[in-house]
């Protein structure tokens, strides 16, 4: 534990404590030594002026007047302090053409932030984006408008499978970020049913006058918990896959969906469950792993399966 999640941690023991503390409750609870522990509470009584008194009979200690003392600032521990780390470098990725003015006080204050805690370089954290597609700005800003304002919006979208455009009409429900590119999750009033718009593949939109058309909680977790990846709705199918053991640990710490069932079998394979509606991107997934994946049903999913095995080895026929 740091010097200041101790320094944190020994505040807020003194302020729940209805009597007084010993020291031996301080170092099991700041996983310290006597020394150190004698050495924090000397630290928050000189250096920040807590009003810490010794009780003669016990030689516990506590705060002499509760309700009075603030560790001056905000101060944060060390999980919290690599959130925000993490949080700064997302929001610099957003900040970059989208919302740039919005966002630019947000992050000088967490910079500053940071800085209160002894962070004045975050140049050794870096997040790499592979395969990221970019929204346009403008696109980005008035989508993002439309969602705080709970307005609708027509949309000319270009369907990466058909090539085809179409004019639709949504009511914006949320902005999801997933795997490196930016959707608008909305109620498309002409297929009346909860939809995912990639936004690099909107060529234009307009908000409308109108008020969004309101979807329940249950129905927003029903869709988006309900099956695989992206491509959400009500799962209607479940993909069972056989994963060799040659990648089987590494598929082991990976979640693929929320209600996956997961058993290793006898000779090192995995047994995987997943339940889906529409299979694009669990095709994808099934085939990054090449031949240690084997699916076992449904059919129809074989089949898709071997289709697309089939079509690639055209590409190198000779």
């Amino acid at each position: 534990m740091k010097k200041q999640d101790r320094i944190y941690t020994l505040d807020q023991m003194l302020k729940a404590a209805k009597y007084p503390v010993s020291i031996d409750m301080i170092k099991e609870r700041l996983e310290c030594s006597t020394a150190t522990a004698y050495r924090m509470i000397a630290d928050l009584r000189d250096g920040y002026g807590a009003p810490i008194e010794t009780n003669e009979s016990t030689n516990g200690i506590f705060y002499a007047s509760q309700g009075v003392f603030e560790l001056p600032g905000l101060r944060l521990q060390s999980d919290e302090i690599e959130a925000l780390l993490m949080a700064s470098y997302l929001l610099e990725d957003i900040q970059k053409g989208l919302l740039k003015e919005p966002l630019s006080r947000l992050l000088d204050n967490i910079s500053s932030l940071l800085k209160e805690h002894g962070i004045k370089d975050k140049r050794n954290i870096q997040i790499i984006y592979a395969l990221f597609r970019k929204a346009d700005k403008k696109i980005f800003s008035s989508v993002f408008t439309a969602l705080q304002e709970s307005k609708k919006l027509e949309l000319e979208y270009e369907a990466r499978s058909t090539n085809q455009t179409s004019t639709r009409v949504v009511s914006p429900l949320k902005l999801t970020n997933y795997k490196n590119a930016w959707y608008l999750d909305s109620w498309c009033h002409l297929r009346q049913g909860i939809r995912s718009f990639a936004l690099e593949q909107i060529k234009s939109c307009q908000q409308l006058g109108e008020k969004c058309k309101s979807i329940s909680k249950d129905q927003l977790k029903e869709h988006f918990s309900g099956s695989y990846g992206i491509f959400s709705g009500v799962a209607n199918q479940t993909a069972r896959l056989k994963i060799s053991p040659t990648v089987s640990k590494w598929v082991a710490k990976e979640q693929w969906h929320s209600d996956q069932k997961m058993s290793f079998l006898n000779d090192g394979s995995i047994f995987l469950e997943v339940p889906f509606n529409n299979d694009t991107e669990l095709v994808m997934d099934i085939l990054r792993y090449g031949e240690n994946i084997t699916v076992l049903s449904p059919d129809n999913l074989k089949t898709k399966i071997k289709s697309v095995i089939a079509n690639m080895q055209k590409n190198y026929e000779l």
